[in-house]
């Protein structure tokens, strides 16, 4: 009985582990989780949130540059399409300073500024922002 008892909880902590992805960057000392098997599942405004919080200076920097990881990784969070990319890291680059008017700007800040400007841009679905 002890040893079907093990066997079923070492199934089911192999079922667990599985399912679930940890992602840790060695450079910041921070990591991402994501569970499930489905790896077409539409993000909340809260992970993309999430996210700009943990990478804001990344952010800030490739923002800057108009290039990056972590830039690329927001746009797909916010449903940008590869074919939209580059317009859209060109769009953050030219709205730098709208999007960061100060060093005190805070993520939830930047991203909401993020979406008003993208909202009004053409070049942009207005379903691809926060909501």
């Amino acid at each position: 009985m002890k040893l079907l008892l093990n066997a079923t909880l070492i199934a089911a902590l192999g079922l667990c582990a599985g399912a679930c992805t940890v992602v840790t960057d060695p450079s910041s000392g921070s990591s991402a989780a994501s569970s499930g098997g489905s790896s077409g599942s539409a993000t909340t405004p809260q992970q993309t949130t999430e996210f700009a919080r943990a990478n804001l200076e990344r952010l800030r920097n490739d923002m800057a540059a108009g290039q990056g990881e972590y830039l690329g990784s927001l746009a797909a969070l916010l449903g940008v399409g590869a074919d939209q990319q580059p317009a859209f890291f060109a769009f953050t680059k030219d709205k730098f300073n709208v999007l960061f008017p100060n060093e005190r700007t805070t993520a939830t800040e930047m991203l909401a500024v993020l979406e008003r400007e993208m909202r009004t841009d053409p070049r942009f679905d207005p379903r691809l922002a926060l909501n």
